[in-house]
């Protein structure tokens, strides 16, 4: 169950709500640990040119008799703190960004489905990273990852401390080059309206057997070298389509979280993909992006796959330039 409280301006009719562009979702549970997902949500709708929905999730009642909530009572205490919860965030949110439209959301039942459901008609949405610890961390890193392998749209997972800082260079991780296109023509076409840099990264990762037989160096020169011709193709294809996004490649060995991670270092933000879950890929969220979102001081922004191709996209125009006729 999903509830909204005023918005920052007045209401629009639902022939404008259709115009307008699809918000920024951000989820806030009212400690410092969405501070950072909150400022990073503000930017992005700054830089997409749209609004921003808020929204805080508080557990549902358990229907049966003497387990908690055992009252009505607690049930409207529940609404009552976490109503008040979302509009003070609301009202922190419009004090530094009094340009945005921020609409808050209380929503009433499973953390992961409620948040997924608010995704639905959204543009991106942003989570804060997992600070806590022991068992509770663990609980709550499952959470983050079950909604980012969930939600079918991109989802960014952004550290606390966040700030803008405007680096100007997105790095792009790449795992399969048979289905880099959509990850690629994302980050490009992410890239090219803020004048940022892209650089896709391909970690290389040397197998057991490998150092077993004593030849780990030699099976690491040679697989870097074929990477590198064929991340080098395929990334070309895309230059061609955005040619004012400035593009450097690079084939790493190592773990891939480990090489990602590092690679972002200095980045505005890490895409990385996730499959849809299938009988190829069961999980919804595979080990690589679950160490990623774990340690990386980067925002990490996960996309998920919508199609099997890795055809050139058909860009006929950008920046006002006529770019296939």
């Amino acid at each position: 169950m999903i509830r909204a409280w005023a918005r920052t301006r007045e209401e629009s009719s639902p022939a404008d709500a259709d115009q307008r562009p699809a918000p920024v979702v951000v989820a806030v549970d009212g400690s410092d640990r969405s501070a950072g997902a909150v400022r990073y949500a503000i930017n992005e709708a700054r830089l997409r040119s749209t609004g921003m929905r808020m929204v805080h999730v508080v557990p549902a009642p358990l229907p049966e008799s003497g387990l908690w909530p055992a009252e009505a009572g607690d049930v409207d205490y529940l609404e009552r703190s976490g109503r008040g919860t979302v509009n003070r965030e609301a009202a922190r949110a419009r004090a530094v960004a009094p340009d945005l439209e921020i609409e808050p959301v209380l929503a009433l039942g499973p953390r992961v489905a409620q948040l997924v459901t608010a995704s639905a008609s959204g543009d991106l949405m942003v989570l804060g990273r997992e600070t806590r610890r022991g068992a509770e961390r663990l609980v709550a890193r499952a959470t983050t990852a079950e909604v980012v392998g969930r939600v079918d749209l991109p989802v960014t997972v952004v550290p606390a401390r966040w700030q803008e800082t405007r680096l100007g260079r997105i790095v792009v991780g790449i795992k399969t080059f048979t289905s880099a296109g959509e990850l690629l023509t994302h980050a490009m076409s992410t890239a090219a309206p803020r004048h940022a840099a892209v650089r896709v990264v391909h970690a290389v990762e040397v197998p057991d057997l490998a150092a077993d037989l004593g030849v780990a160096d030699a099976y690491a020169d040679d697989s870097v070298k074929a990477a590198n011709r064929l991340l080098e193709t395929v990334v070309a294809e895309w230059s061609a389509v955005y040619p004012t996004v400035p593009v450097e490649t690079a084939v790493i060995p190592g773990r891939p979280d480990e090489v990602l991670v590092e690679a972002a270092s200095d980045a505005d933000v890490l895409m990385v993909a996730r499959h849809h879950r299938g009988m190829r890929h069961p999980a919804r969220l595979g080990r690589t992006p679950r160490a990623i979102l774990t340690a990386c001081d980067t925002p990490v922004e996960v996309i998920p796959l919508r199609w099997t191709g890795d055809g050139i996209p058909l860009v006929l125009e950008s920046a006002g330039d006529i770019l296939k006729n």
